[in-house]
């Protein structure tokens, strides 16, 4: 399936509707060689297609750098833009900042603003979580390697290093000394954010339950926020303080040789207790999902992607909002039959 990009004739307000059309959904995206595209646009677009084809005949497609921006027939905009947005795109900013001022003008709505998604610097969504008491790790910004041993001492040891603009794990590292430091220093992107390292798996471990697979491992919590509804997405478990899908016992075990292995018992318990979790995670309301909605809200964003660890007394600890997630079709998943 494939939709079309905007067109480019004359600007028109919202009010230059064509008699007994609908209203559009634009979607703005970066054109070709302006920003990073994620899997996640056509997966959507084609479960939509599937499942409110009407729906998805309303939505249309500009991307930036393509030419004007044809606001007629227009009720709704979103912004599908990688961040932070201002500081890695700075021309799909300004382009955006343009459609968003002008789309004020006409009282179309948008949603992901550009200033939003101009805020989500690790450093940057860190600060204004703190300012407006979410529970979240503290983080502060180092611009250079040289800068980087003094930010560390500041954050206090064990501490999380890792760059301050890119979302995924990659060339994240856990320093505990200042050895540490000068390592992470050699490979780290700049600029960097120092992370405080919150131990959740110690908080389980101090209950005295050591059969929890909160206490046995590490563990990372997804739920998608979108406006004042909350979604609860996945829960990954790891051996690696830094949790994600390639670290995750999932990805360890999804493999043609441990599923081999399974069918006489090697790990099937434990594949199947982490499952039975993840489901529930999934199923189950959010718990304290006012404090996710609020976290986003903070950030000036409609919606996005929020990770954070459950502490044992329910509360979160927000690690981090990502509003250009990545959400691939079921079956790319990890365990995508059983999960």
């Amino acid at each position: 399936m494939t939709f079309s990009k905007s067109s480019t004739p004359r600007v028109l307000p919202r009010g230059a509707k064509a008699t007994g059309s609908r209203f559009k959904i634009v979607f703005v995206t970066h054109g070709e060689g302006r920003g990073r595209t994620v899997a996640t646009d056509n997966a959507f677009l084609q479960r939509l297609q599937q499942n409110d084809p009407a729906l998805a005949n309303d939505i249309r497609i500009h991307r930036t750098g393509s030419g004007p921006f044809d606001f007629r027939d227009v009720g709704l905009i979103v912004f599908w833009l990688g961040d932070p947005l201002r500081q890695k795109y700075p021309k799909c900013y300004a382009e955006a900042a343009q459609i968003e001022a002008t789309a004020s003008l006409y009282g179309i709505r948008v949603l992901n603003s550009p200033f939003g998604l101009s805020n989500t610097s690790k450093a940057d969504q860190a600060r204004i979580w703190s300012d407006t008491g979410m529970p979240s790790a503290s983080a502060v910004r180092a611009n250079s390697a040289d800068a980087l041993p003094a930010v560390a001492r500041e954050v206090g040891f064990p501490c999380i290093i890792r760059s301050d603009d890119v979302h995924c794990q990659r060339g994240v590292i856990i320093a505990r000394n200042d050895l540490d430091v000068r390592r992470a220093a050699a490979t780290c992107l700049f600029p960097a954010a120092v992370i405080t390292f919150v131990d959740v798996q110690g908080a389980w471990r101090a209950k005295g339950d050591e059969t929890s697979l909160f206490s046995q491992y590490h563990h990372k919590a997804r739920a998608f926020v979108f406006g004042g509804e909350v979604k609860a997405s996945h829960l990954f478990f790891s051996t690696d303080p830094i949790v994600g899908l390639s670290t995750s016992v999932f990805a360890r075990e999804d493999t043609p040789r441990r599923n081999f292995t399974r069918r006489f018992g090697l790990g099937a318990r434990l594949v199947s207790r982490m499952i039975d979790a993840d489901l529930a995670h999934f199923e189950a309301p959010v718990a304290h999902a006012d404090q996710l909605v609020k976290a986003i809200a903070a950030l000036g964003l409609d919606f996005a992607a929020v990770d954070y660890s459950i502490l044992p007394d329910g509360q979160p600890v927000i690690w981090e909002a990502n509003p250009y997630f990545y959400l691939p079709p079921g079956a790319q998943s990890v365990f995508s039959v059983e999960r």
